[in-house]
């Protein structure tokens, strides 16, 4: 494991992980996301505007995954469909 100095939101933090390079791409997409909701309500402190932050990656989280739920019941139905009709070739 090796150790990374980030900054996010003006503050640095000392983080340990194999991938230093995700390591940093995370940081600084939370330090993005901050500083959009700060942005916008500027006079919330650190706190509110970390759980919102927090909040928003969340919900963008939760509809990829979505999304890619629905992806793979589609293609299912569809492998399903094209080995139907194989099967009824075949006979």
């Amino acid at each position: 494991m090796e150790t990374v100095n980030v900054t996010i939101y003006n503050s640095e933090y000392k983080l340990r992980g194999d991938d230093i390079e995700a390591i940093h791409r995370a940081a600084s997409y939370v330090d993005q996301q901050m500083k959009g909701v700060a942005s916008k309500a500027p006079m919330q402190p650190a706190t509110t505007t970390a759980v919102i932050a927090a909040l928003n990656t969340a919900e963008e989280l939760m509809a990829a995954r979505e999304g890619r739920h629905r992806q793979t019941v589609e293609l299912v139905t569809r492998i399903d469909e094209l080995n139907r009709r194989l099967s009824e070739l075949a006979e």
